[in-house]
């Protein structure tokens, strides 16, 4: 719904959210609106500023792109 301006919200899928997946695991999610991107990463002095390293992959077709950083 973001991208359709009916999702009054956004804000509570945008961004660095702190998660803890089903595993156990402990990290953060990132997720941004870039609907004309061809590619999205997440970079930073955590891994050496590498736009590989933390690559983001598009969910479905608005836009919208996400990726998991452990241990953080």
């Amino acid at each position: 719904l973001f991208h359709t301006d009916i999702n009054p919200r956004a804000y509570q899928l945008l961004g660095a959210k702190k998660t803890v997946r089903k595993n156990g695991e402990a990290g953060f999610t990132f997720r941004v609106w870039a609907p004309n991107a061809e590619g999205v990463s997440v970079v930073g002095d955590f891994n050496g500023w590498d736009p590989k390293a933390n690559r983001m992959k598009p969910l479905g077709d608005a836009g919208v792109w996400e990726c998991f950083v452990p241990g953080l």
